[in-house]
């Protein structure tokens, strides 16, 4: 939507210089130019949000590792956020032209940061080794891709919407396998929810999981994905379109038959994985980032009573019922400032990160990886992986909304379903304020 992100970039610069004022801190000062020509004392500023010492193992955190030690000559000065964060100090830094030499962008961004001139394309080092440039899965780049000049190398690929649910609760309410309907969907919840058992556990404070993880599949199987792409282009799609406001109903639907926990906008996405690991709630619906989360921070016997499902197909809904949101989310990018002595090194890094070796790992973890792998069933995965794996093989991803929608927007559309779902808003309500918020921008 490339109106709107025009209009973001000001309110960009004004909110993070003000950031910076206030004491942000940012790197500053430049490496020598004698230090530059010298590989071994070449300096990285990289930013992620993959710490090695998480509680959490983390496939890239481990990559990252490992590229240390294979090339001791490459020095990092290397900053590490957490992920709610990581977004709020990355536009900061690009605010004020001072982002680091490697860093993660989402598909959001891209528009905003190249008409500044911020982003450098990766053809090149691509085009350096035809086995990772042709490795990875089609399309998965295209969304970092602007005439031709790609931004951006993913590192995964998954669905954002993952239902985790503990089967004997599931089967104890009635369904020894998951509801087909999405009638007998809420069945199941309200079965539940007479059992005294919380059907859906939900940490939406920091806003992003409702909209990554439920409303980008909700939404979808209402509207069809053209009707959110033409969203996107400005071709004519509203927020207040019949199909996207039987969307948000349903959605508070869920609310109204008591699907989630009272504290649901007071508590983090890791938080609602605890209410199910202590059997308290019988479900959680997340990306497949979690799989490895419940394999490496679940309890054994929660573990072994996990399954995996997603939406139901919803009856009457006109958009493509066997979808869910996926594809696009972080990517790594590089400063358009960049030293080009650094290039060779940052090649090797990103390429570590993302190629068809990486991948085997990032399998392991339970994601979804963004290169192909051969020989699939001889990885040795965890059972939830499998499992993803089996289901993502019979699903087709439609869009994520927070990775293509302008940030500011995405902000006002993560506000007002948080408030739908506390009744301050009616779904028509919800979406007339969205739309308000989208043609402002689209006259930007």
């Amino acid at each position: 939507m490339k109106k709107a992100n025009k209009g973001l970039t000001a309110t960009l610069l004004v909110t993070s210089l003000a950031l910076v004022a206030a004491g942000c801190s940012s790197n500053s000062g430049s490496e020598s130019a004698e230090g530059a020509k010298d590989k071994a004392k070449a300096k990285i500023k990289f930013m992620h949000m993959y710490d090695k010492n998480s509680a959490q193992p983390s496939h890239q955190a481990d990559l990252i590792e490992q590229f240390k030690k294979d090339h001791p000559d490459v020095t990092f000065d290397e900053e590490v956020q957490s992920h709610d964060s990581y977004e709020t100090k990355i536009k900061t830094l690009a605010a004020a032209n001072e982002l680091p030499d490697v860093f993660l962008v989402k598909p959001s961004m891209v528009s905003t940061f190249v008409e500044n001139g911020l982003l450098r394309p990766l053809n090149d080092q691509l085009d350096k080794n035809a086995a990772w440039k042709d490795g990875f899965t089609e399309g998965v780049l295209d969304p970092y891709t602007i005439d031709g000049k790609t931004y951006g190398i993913q590192m995964t690929g998954g669905p954002t919407h993952v239902i985790y649910y503990n089967k004997d609760l599931v089967a104890k309410a009635g369904f020894p396998e998951f509801p087909k309907t999405w009638s007998d969907f809420e069945t199941l919840i309200k079965e539940l929810k007479n059992q005294n058992i919380t059907p859906i556990a939900l940490g939406n404070k920091a806003k992003w999981v409702v909209n990554s993880s439920y409303m980008s599949t909700l939404g979808t199987r209402y509207t069809g994905t053209q009707w959110f792409n033409d969203l996107v282009e400005g071709k004519g799609a509203k927020f207040t379109d019949p199909e996207f406001v039987q969307a948000l109903t349903a959605l508070k639907g869920l609310v109204d038959i008591g699907a989630f926990n009272k504290d649901m906008n007071s508590i983090d996405n890791n938080q609602q994985r605890t209410l199910y690991y202590n059997g308290s709630a019988a479900m959680f619906i997340e990306g497949n980032w979690a799989a490895n989360a419940v394999e490496t921070g679940g309890p054994k016997e929660i573990v072994e009573k996990t399954e995996l499902a997603v939406f139901p197909a919803i009856e009457g809904a006109k958009g493509e019922q066997n979808t869910v949101s996926g594809g696009g989310g972080w990517a790594y990018a590089v400063n358009a400032k960049i030293d080009p002595a650094k290039l060779d090194d940052i090649q090797q890094l990103i390429q570590s990160l993302t190629d068809s070796k990486a991948a085997k790992l990032i399998l392991k973890y339970g994601d979804i990886p963004s290169s192909k792998v051969d020989n699939i069933e001889s990885i040795e995965m965890p059972s939830l992986s499998k499992k993803l794996v089996k289901l993502v093989e019979t699903t087709k991803f439609s869009p994520i909304y927070d990775t293509r929608l302008s940030p500011g927007l995405t902000e006002s559309m993560n506000t007002k379903m948080q408030e739908l779902m506390i009744g301050k808003y009616t779904p028509q309500q919800a979406a007339e304020a969205m739309q308000k918020e989208y043609e402002s921008e689209m006259k930007q």
